[in-house]
C-alpha cells in the first residue's frame, strides 16, 4: 500500500514536471515566433522608408539623381537602396531593409511621362539645301538645364533632336548630317516629321503682337559685345530684316529674324529663336549656343507654310482638333489636309497626335465602353460624304445629312468623313473654337458617347470630339483657289562649335509673357512594384 502511494507520488511529480517543461517550451517557442513576426515587420517598415526616400528624391531630380547607398544603419537594423539608370530613364529602383535575420526587399522601375512644347530644332517649310560640315556641332533633344546655374533644369520632358513638319525635309537632314550629332528621345540620327505640340502660327501670331516686343528695323549687323534682357526678366527681339553677327550676342528669351541669319562671331541664347521669312539663307558658324529651342519657317505672302503643292483639297484648307470627355483639348493640327495630303479624317487612324492619328484608342477604344453612340453635328452645307462600316453593315451619306447611329464597339470597322472642298467647310479660328466648348463656334463636329448610362436614364457620357473647320477668319469661303501654294525653301549651312540644346526651363521662363509655350506638366509612371521577404541564414 505505502509503496503504491509512493509509486503514485513519484508518477505524478514526473507529469507536473513534463507539464512544466513543455509549458516552457511552448512558451520560448511562442516567443521565437513573435520575435521573428516583429523583425519582419520591422524589416519591411525599413525598405518601405528607404523606396519612399528614393522614390522621392528620383521625382525631385529625375535626370541626375541616382544612388547606390548600403548598410545605413537605422536603430536594430540597416537598410539600402539604389537607383540606376540613364538620364532619360527608366529608372530601376531596388530598396531593402534588414532586421535580426529577416531581409525585406522592393523592387520597381520609374518612367517619365510627358513631351515638350517644342523639340530642338523645328523645321517648317521646303528646303533647297542642307549643309553640315565637321564633327563639333550638337543638335540634341534631351532636355539639359539653361546654364550652370540653373539648378532646377534639366528634369523636363525629352524631345526629338530635329523634327520637320515635311516628310522631303526630314530626308534633307538626315542624309547631309552624322547621326552621332544628332541625338534626341529615339537615339542617335533622331529626325523625325510631323506637327508640333504647339502651333506654330499660334505661337508666331502671339509674338508678335505682344505689346513687349521689340523692333529693330531692316538689316542688322552686330559686332562688339550685345546683351538683351536677362534671366529674371526675358525679352521680346524682332530683328525685321536680315541679321548677321560677327561681335558676341548673349540673350534671353525670345528672338525673331524676319529674314536670314547668320552667325560667324559668338552667341548665346536662352529661350526661343525663330527664324521666320520667305525661304532664308541661315548660317551657323563660329560659337552658337542655344538652349531652349530653334524654329525656321518659311511663309507665304499669307502666311501659308510648308511649300505644298497641289496637297490636301483645293480652296485653303482645314484644321483639326481632338477634345476629351472633358472638353479638354488633346490635339490640334494647322493645315491637317495639306500636312497629311487628304481631302478628309480616318476618324479610327492609328495612334495620338502622329502623323494625322485622331486619338480614338485613347480616347475611345480603351474607355471600356460597349456601345456608343456616333453623331455629326453642326453639319450645315458641308459638302463631302461620311462611312461608318460595321462588321455587318455599311452606313454612309451625304455629310449635310448628318448621322447618329448606335454601334456595338467591338464591331465597328471603319469610320472616315471626306469633303468636297475645303470652301464647303465652314470657317473659323483655333482660338474661337476652344473658346465655345458648347457649339464649336458652329463647326462640324463628330461626337462619340457611351450610351450605357442611359439604360438607367441619365445622360450619355461624351468620350471623344472631333472639330474641323476652315482656317479662316471668313465663315464662307471667298479666297481664291488654291490649287497650287508656293514657298520659297529653306538654306541651312552648320559648321564649328555649335550647340542647339533643347532646355525646358529656359522655355518655361517666357510663359508669362507666352501662356501658349507652357508645357503639360510631366508625370512619373511607376510600373508593377515586386517586394519579396525572407530570412538569412545564420552559420
Amino acid at each position: 500500500m505505502g509503496k503504491g502511494i509512493l509509486f503514485l507520488v513519484m508518477a505524478s511529480s514526473y507529469v507536473v514536471a513534463q507539464l512544466n517543461f513543455s509549458e516552457a517550451e511552448s512558451v520560448s517557442a511562442s516567443e521565437a515566433v513573435r520575435a521573428e513576426y516583429v523583425e519582419n515587420i520591422l524589416a519591411r517598415e525599413l525598405a518601405h522608408s528607404a523606396f519612399n526616400l528614393v522614390v522621392s528624391r528620383i521625382s525631385q531630380d529625375f535626370s541626375n539623381y541616382r544612388a547606390d547607398d548600403s548598410e545605413l544603419a537605422y536603430g536594430d537594423g540597416m537598410y539600402a537602396f539604389s537607383a540606376s539608370g540613364d538620364a532619360q530613364g527608366p529608372v530601376q529602383i531596388t530598396a531593402y531593409g534588414e532586421v535580426g535575420t529577416a531581409v525585406h526587399l522592393i523592387q520597381t522601375t520609374l518612367e517619365r511621362i510627358g513631351k515638350p512644347i517644342l523639340d530642338s530644332f523645328t523645321i517648317d517649310g521646303p528646303m533647297s539645301s542642307v549643309t553640315a560640315h565637321g564633327s563639333s556641332f550638337m543638335i540634341s533633344g534631351l532636355d539639359q538645364p539653361a546654364n550652370e546655374e540653373d539648378l532646377t533644369g534639366g528634369n523636363g520632358a525629352d524631345g526629338h533632336a530635329i523634327r520637320t513638319i515635311l516628310g522631303s525635309s526630314r530626308q534633307a537632314f538626315a542624309d547631309a548630317i552624322d547621326g552621332a550629332q544628332l541625338i534626341g528621345l529615339s537615339g542617335e540620327m533622331d529626325v523625325v516629321s510631323g506637327g508640333t505640340e504647339v502651333d506654330l502660327s499660334i505661337l508666331e501670331n502671339a509674338i508678335r503682337d505682344h505689346e513687349d516686343l521689340q523692333v529693330l528695323e531692316g538689316t542688322q549687323r552686330f559686332t562688339g559685345n550685345n546683351t538683351f534682357g536677362s534671366v529674371e526678366e526675358p525679352v521680346l527681339l524682332m530683328v525685321n530684316g536680315d541679321l548677321t553677327n560677327r561681335g558676341d550676342l548673349t540673350g534671353y528669351g525670345v528672338l525673331v529674324v524676319n529674314g536670314s541669319f547668320s552667325n560667324a562671331g559668338s552667341v548665346r541664347w536662352e529661350g526661343l529663336v525663330l527664324l521666320s521669312s520667305a525661304g532664308g539663307d541661315h548660317e551657323f558658324k563660329g560659337s552658337t549656343d542655344i538652349y531652349g529651342a530653334l524654329v525656321m519657317r518659311s511663309l507665304t505672302p499669307d502666311g501659308e507654310t510648308g511649300g505644298y503643292e497641289d496637297a490636301g483639297l483645293p480652296n485653303g484648307h482645314f484644321d483639326v482638333d481632338v477634345f476629351n470627355q472633358l472638353g479638354e483639348i488633346t490635339y490640334h493640327q494647322h493645315q491637317y489636309d495639306d500636312r497629311f495630303d487628304v481631302s478628309g479624317v480616318d476618324l479610327m487612324s492609328e495612334s495620338c497626335e502622329l502623323n494625322g492619328g485622331l486619338c480614338w484608342e485613347r480616347q475611345v477604344g480603351l474607355s471600356g465602353a460597349a456601345n456608343v453612340r456616333i453623331e455629326l453635328e453642326n453639319v450645315g452645307e458641308t459638302a463631302g460624304t461620311y462611312a461608318l462600316q460595321t462588321s455587318s453593315s455599311l452606313f454612309s451619306g451625304p455629310i449635310s445629312t448628318g448621322l447618329s447611329q448606335e454601334v456595338e464597339l467591338t464591331q465597328l470597322v471603319g469610320f472616315s468623313v471626306n469633303f468636297a472642298s475645303a470652301c464647303g467647310i465652314s470657317g473659323s479660328s483655333p482660338g474661337d473654337v476652344w473658346s465655345d466648348v458648347v457649339d464649336r463656334e458652329g463647326q462640324l463636329k463628330v461626337k462619340v458617347y457611351d450610351i450605357l448610362p442611359e439604360e438607367s436614364g441619365e445622360d450619355a457620357v461624351l468620350l471623344h470630339e472631333v472639330v474641323v473647320y476652315r482656317h479662316s477668319s471668313n465663315r464662307s469661303c471667298i479666297g481664291e483657289d488654291h490649287e497650287t501654294v508656293t514657298v520659297d525653301p529653306i538654306s541651312f549651312y552648320i559648321n564649328g562649335d555649335v550647340q542647339i540644346h533643347l532646355s525646358t526651363s529656359a522655355l518655361a521662363r517666357l510663359e508669362g509673357l507666352l501662356p501658349v509655350l507652357e508645357a503639360p506638366p510631366m508625370e512619373i509612371k511607376m510600373t508593377t512594384v515586386r517586394q519579396n521577404s525572407a530570412r538569412k541564414t545564420v552559420l
